[in-house]
């Protein structure tokens, strides 16, 4: 497994989904499970920081030693057995307990492959419950923030979660306390201690960010909109006239979502769950619209546009934000182009939008969804089975989405039914996906086509 690893760390992230050395580790199955556990392990074993040790204070031992780990060495091959994790989804449910570890981690790299790994393999109320321990003890760094989000997954959350988020709230990070109101909210369990810990933070709060998620938050807890959406129009109206910071990481991609960004994003989805008088609405899609222009970024744009369409958005202007979407070069804004307008294509007709072309599109997860927006507006069968059939061969996709690219094409195939009887074969071989989510979708699939 190590020499497995070590070659997949050696090439670029983007070249290993569909490398032979992770199809090989993959068909594994829940075999693989235990040998990358100790891979987790390793990094943070006692005889790895005895070895490191000794090679700091005396590196010429490592003529003795054979086996000296390399701490860099160490990272990478830890972070691939998370995207190896990631790959197996549930299957590789028993590498939970490391993983939880991992994201406790100080190593942010470490924390981010880890944070990847588990949501991929589940979480489940045990798995929570690891996580409860970890705050309560206070032992995460980096990592509190991914915690905090990680313990939304599961409803309804026991009283344990329920008392480390609150106590989050009040936590010193600047971030932690945002990421805590937002998990209350998505779990919405109105208990005295959450009402009031979300109250007290909107009250005291200098950060609009936190101000606003609390707000939302509040909302999905109590439902009482009394003197939220004017707060939420003041803080939004003052900072379109701030000025407008660079994108995370430079450029106009998508490395990020700064603050500011992440306020407006929030406001959004406040107003699409408030029962907005029509003046309100106006004003809230307004407040949206101006900030996508000064923003400039089509990527702020797109992730906007879910709320903007529950506001009143014309259809013209959603198909324009998934045309421009669809022209960038980046992949992943193609991709969330290309998921809008099968949402876009629900509601709207998709004037002006090729969907012929974009079925021979060069990027998979493009041809997947413009082939279920096809099938929702035409019900050519025929066009789009072929489109749909390929995108189930893992070996030919080197893709970073491929994971929600996969179980897109399997839903579509399941949706069109009997007249997606050419991609049989191709399902067969996915029914039999280590990744226990992907077979059953596929086994989904197979009975709704078997069905005259």
């Amino acid at each position: 497994m190590h020499a497995s690893l070590d070659k997949l760390a050696a090439i670029p992230l983007s070249n290993r989904w569909s490398h032979p050395e992770m199809i090989r580790i993959r068909q594994l199955g829940a075999k693989a499970v235990p040998p990358l556990r100790r891979v987790l392990r390793e990094k943070d074993s006692l005889s790895t920081y005895l070895l490191l040790w000794l090679k700091g204070e005396w590196p010429a031992s490592a003529k003795f030693f054979p086996y000296m780990p390399d701490s860099k060495k160490l990272t990478e091959r830890r972070w691939t057995a998370c995207q190896v994790l990631q790959t197996l989804g549930p299957a590789g449910k028993s590498a939970a307990p490391e993983l939880v570890r991992v994201i406790a981690s100080k190593d942010a790299g470490d924390v981010n492959g880890g944070s990847m790994a588990l949501y991929a393999v589940g979480i489940d109320p045990e798995v929570c419950e690891q996580l409860d321990e970890v705050l309560e003890k206070g032992t995460a760094a980096f990592g509190r923030s991914q915690i905090v989000m990680a313990l939304g997954t599961v409803k309804p959350p026991s009283a344990r979660t329920l008392r480390a988020l609150t106590v989050a709230l009040t936590d010193s990070s600047p971030s932690v306390p945002n990421y805590a109101a937002e998990t209350l909210g998505r779990l919405g369990v109105p208990t005295p201690a959450a009402v009031s810990g979300l109250k007290n933070l909107i009250s005291t709060s200098t950060n609009d960010l936190t101000t606003i998620t609390a707000s939302v938050a509040l909302w999905e807890l109590e439902k009482d909109s009394r003197s939220m959406t004017g707060r939420v129009f003041t803080i939004l109206q003052k900072q379109l006239f701030a000025p407008i910071a660079p994108p995370i990481g430079g450029g106009n991609g998508g490395q990020g979502v700064d603050a500011t960004e992440q306020l407006f994003l929030s406001a959004g989805d406040l107003f699409s769950k408030l029962p907005l008088q029509t003046a309100e609405k106006a004003q809230a899609l307004g407040l949206l619209e101006n900030f996508c222009e000064k923003s400039g970024r089509i990527f702020i744009r797109m992730l906007l546009l879910p709320s903007m369409m529950e506001l009143g958005f014309s259809a013209s202007k959603c198909v324009e934000v998934c045309a421009t979407g669809l022209r960038q070069g980046e992949p992943y804004y193609r991709l969330q182009a290309a998921e809008l307008l099968v949402m876009v294509g629900a509601k709207y007709p998709l004037d002006g939008v090729d969907l012929e072309s974009l079925l021979h599109d060069e990027d998979v997860g493009v041809r997947v969804n413009c082939a279920l927006a096809h099938w929702l507006k035409n019900k050519r069968a025929e066009a789009v089975v072929p489109v749909l059939a390929e995108a189930l061969d893992r070996n030919k996709h080197q893709s970073y989405y491929y994971a929600q690219i996969l179980p897109t094409a399997l839903r579509a195939l399941a949706a069109i039914g009997p007249e997606a009887r050419d991609a049989t074969g191709p399902l067969t071989v996915v029914a039999h996906d280590p990744n226990p989510m992907i077979a059953k979708l596929a086994a989904e699939a197979l009975a709704k086509i078997a069905k005259q």
